[in-house]
């Protein structure tokens, strides 16, 4: 699967512009403010179908203009496709075609183009911010696995439901609270589950990829916390639907739900230390660009080809040495984008890339 074509409008800082990649190596430099983040953001939207940057949709409308639009030309191993994603500010609402079909809904999307995106600046908001240590977790499975999607968006609609009835009768005795929890934990029973199997796929990959990156200086860890232990996962219903009985009072004087997939958290430790904590801005980094590759080859692994990989300038803050190794393991992946505003030292015309100019 390689991206060929696409052409993007009102997208960002972009009014109207078509780019062509013909290799599979592409190196886009240019200096800060010319948008090479938001074509890497927007080759992204194909994937997930929203922002990797978390913003809402009329948001990435450029200013003064009513909407977006982006369409990409896909080759697949049978067949050419293409995809196309269009918002309307005036009317807030966002649609998906593949090969001009209407899809009925946006997480139909999902799936058909999977791809990695490493942002410099998630570097600390994910590594230091638990929800968004979940969210890579929640990413990664949706586009292998179509039925966690549908499993996450009933969850979040369920635990809606529950907050708003213990925030109603918050401080008294919630009686009608039991069809809920029986939901909840079946739900988020599944969560839980799809997402220990997938750390304990990718937790390999990820230790043999932060090792290469650091030459072996630091042993990371990574661990999914959770009260359904590991070995546990398939009494997980059960062992929610207890958790929930026992938190109840606490639940009820608090006014909100303090048990389930939403409150746990991914954990990632350097030599037995935290590494949101103790962990130097590369070893951060570094931390980061391992998940990412690990997350590329699970994709791979399970959907029979790989995603394509965007790396936004990801040889800023790393030395030589392990912008070396990470050059050496990005290029040894399917289609690759890198951004940058200065050339780094590992050249990329030495690896293969062609150059975009934006």
């Amino acid at each position: 699967m390689y991206l060929t074509a696409l052409k993007l409008v009102n997208y960002r800082n972009f009014d109207a512009v078509d780019f062509e990649f013909p290799g599979r190596k592409t190196a886009v430099c240019a200096e800060n403010g010319a948008g090479k983040s938001n074509l890497l953001e927007a080759i992204y939207f194909l994937a997930i179908a929203r922002s990797g940057r978390g913003s809402r949709d009329r948001d990435v409308v450029r200013w003064g203009a009513e909407y977006f639009s982006i369409e990409a030309s896909v080759a697949y191993e049978d067949r050419p496709r293409s995809i196309r994603i269009a918002f309307d500010r005036r009317a807030g609402k966002k649609k998906a075609l593949l090969d001009t079909t209407p899809l009925p809904r946006l997480a139909s999307l999902v799936g058909t183009f999977n791809a990695v995106l490493f942002f410099p600046e998630d570097v600390d908001l994910v590594l230091r911010d638990p929800p968004q240590r979940r969210r890579l977790l929640d990413i990664l499975v949706s586009q292998s696995k179509t039925s966690y999607l549908s499993d996450l968006d009933q969850y979040r609609r369920v635990l809606a439901q529950r907050n708003r009835l213990l925030k109603e009768e918050r401080g008294r005795d919630v009686r009608n609270l039991a069809p809920w929890d029986v939901q909840l934990a079946a739900l988020g029973a599944r969560i839980i589950r799809d997402r220990l199997d997938a750390l304990d796929a990718m937790r390999p990959e990820i230790d043999g990829y932060y090792r290469q990156i650091s030459q072996g200086r630091e042993q990371i860890g990574s661990a999914y916390r959770t009260p359904v232990k590991a070995d546990e996962r398939e009494r997980g219903q059960e062992i929610l639907e207890s958790e929930l009985k026992q938190r109840r009072a606490d639940e009820a004087d608090l006014g909100y739900t303090l048990v389930g997939p939403h409150r746990d958290n991914l954990i990632f430790t350097l030599d037995g230390r935290s590494a949101h904590k103790f962990a130097s801005k590369g070893q951060l980094k570094s931390i980061l660009l391992a998940w990412k590759l690990a997350e590329a080859a699970y994709l791979e692994s399970h959907t029979g080809r790989f995603p394509v990989l965007l790396m936004d300038d990801v040889f800023a803050e790393l030395d030589r040495r392990r912008s070396e190794a990470a050059m050496e393991l990005v290029t040894s992946f399917g289609q690759v984008f890198i951004t940058a505003a200065r050339e780094p030292e590992v050249k990329f015309e030495d690896r293969g890339f062609q150059r975009v100019t934006i």
